[in-house]
């Protein structure tokens, strides 16, 4: 009796120890858009304000037999293309962005070594930048001067080790908070990396519908869309956060009185209003709830903090239904895993009616003068809003406006401002 109680306290302990099945993959990534108090998805999603690692694959680069970029050493060198996804500018000319789907990562658990086949489909966009160097990928810049029908195959070995030969990254680039995960270390070709990583544009509109009318929003979803969590967030001029956690209503109004709150950083008048780290234990507790292990959860706030929490503007940031993960983005392995979890958190930003018509206001006066890196990294879609609002006859407006457009457009890497 006493070697069976013991039997099973070693089994109970083993179970606990071995969180994982014999082979997972964990998956978590960002949706990037704008909506305007119409609620529609913006064109021009395709800035980015920090640059990734020189290692980094750009576009349609993929790996040549069992040859791809050497290794690079421990200095950082520049990336050879900034801000558009590695992808030419005459490209945005003949497509509309409207997502900008930014740092999937897949992490690996498995108690053997073993090879896996990866594709990831994006129907409605492309895969724009990985590591390591995937097999194939469908477009390139040499095919499809489309930004659809995206599908991108990686073959990597997953190895029984947790840390190796990695490419240098410093620890403030974001593309190093990933790392810090429990994950096996997985190799393709030459190149070792923790985990999958992948980036993409595309356009599609979300099941999360966001309209503005007098400085009032209005959220609705259905209930087969209904997100895993939601927050309304708004960051200051200064870079300070705060944010509400949205009710389970599938249709609410947030009136002009809450986002004043919301939007009031002298003082939290509202034991509601989460800020610092009650904010990031918040996003945290969600992801965690939604099917990520807490170390990979930390490592996807901590790569999306400066944009989740800092950069200046007024968000809703929710988790995507598992359904709608997989129909925006297909994924398939091979072998299957016992178990696979993706989490997508979707980022919209928001540009109350009141705000655009400030910002129309301004043009009007300053015209040309407009400083275009007021408005940050968005800037782009913000003014091509701004554009559709506009219903004068002022020949001289619309040219400011097609003018700063332009501007924004060509910018790589714009400022981190924004509408407060």
């Amino acid at each position: 009796m006493n070697y069976s109680r013991l039997s099973l306290a070693a089994l109970l302990i083993l179970n606990t120890t071995n969180s994982f099945a014999r082979f997972e993959a964990h998956e978590w990534g960002t949706f990037t858009s704008l909506v305007g108090s119409d609620g529609i998805t913006q064109n021009g999603m395709y800035h980015e304000d920090e640059p990734l690692p020189g290692f980094v694959h750009g576009f349609g680069e993929v790996q040549i037999g069992n040859i791809s970029k050497p290794l690079p050493t421990p200095i950082p060198r520049p990336r050879p293309c900034r801000g558009k996804g590695c992808i030419p500018d005459s490209y945005f000319a003949k497509n509309i962005v409207t997502q900008k789907m930014e740092t999937p990562v897949i992490y690996f658990y498995s108690d053997r070594e073993q090879r896996v086949n990866v594709n990831v489909k994006f129907p409605e966009g492309v895969v724009t930048e990985t590591y390591p160097a995937p097999v194939s990928t469908f477009p390139n810049k040499e095919n499809a001067p489309i930004l659809a029908n995206g599908s991108t195959t990686f073959q990597v070995d997953i190895l029984n080790s947790q840390s190796g030969d990695i490419p240098f990254a410093s620890n403030d680039n974001i593309y190093s908070h990933a790392r810090n995960v429990g994950s096996n270390l997985v190799r393709s070709g030459n190149e070792q990396e923790k985990f999958i990583f992948y980036r993409g544009l595309g356009r599609f509109q979300p099941r999360f519908s966001i309209t503005s009318q007098n400085g009032e929003l209005k959220i609705a979803t259905s209930q087969s869309n209904k997100p895993q969590a939601a927050f309304l967030v708004h960051v200051n001029e200064s870079g300070n956060g705060q944010m509400i956690r949205l009710g389970n209503d599938l249709t609410q109004t947030v009136s002009t009185g809450v986002i004043r709150q919301l939007k009031n950083h002298s003082e939290q008048s509202n034991a509601l209003i989460l800020t610092g780290s009650s904010s990031r234990d918040a996003l945290i507790q969600s992801l965690v709830g939604s099917g990520l292990r807490q170390d990979e959860a930390k490592a996807m706030v901590a790569t999306w903090e400066n944009g989740y929490l800092k950069v200046p503007g007024l968000r809703l940031l929710y988790i995507l239904p598992r359904a709608e993960v997989d129909q925006v983005l297909p994924l398939q392995m091979t072998p299957a895993p016992d178990a696979l979890e993706r989490v997508f958190v979707g980022r919209i930003e928001i540009l109350l009616d009141t705000e655009e018509q400030l910002i129309l206001e301004k043009i009007q006066n300053q015209g040309t003068d407009f400083d275009v890196s007021s408005l940050g990294r968005f800037a782009e879609p913000m003014l091509r809003r701004v554009s559709e609002v506009y219903n004068g006859n002022d020949s001289s407006v619309k040219a400011s406006l097609n003018s700063l457009i332009q501007q924004a457009s060509i910018s790589k890497i714009v400022s981190s401002g924004g509408v407060h």
